[in-house]
């Protein structure tokens, strides 16, 4: 099964973090790329996650119905 691989950096201009989002995990393009608003690493991570489980929970209702 494919993973989701997510990459964070900092925006040098207000030193907030932002995430990239790669569906599947070796995917060189990202599908997804956040606002530089996280004030740390790992809350993008968690935020990352959690967007794309949304995500993936709206694709699994379209193609049930």
């Amino acid at each position: 099964m494919a993973q989701l691989r997510v990459e964070t950096a900092t925006y040098p201009d207000t030193g907030k973090v932002y995430a990239e989002l790669y569906y599947p995990e070796d995917e060189v393009i990202p599908i997804a790329v956040t606002e530089p608003v996280f004030p740390s690493s790992e809350e993008a991570v968690i935020h990352a996650n959690e967007m794309f489980d949304n995500w993936m929970s709206l694709l699994d209702e379209e193609f049930m119905k």
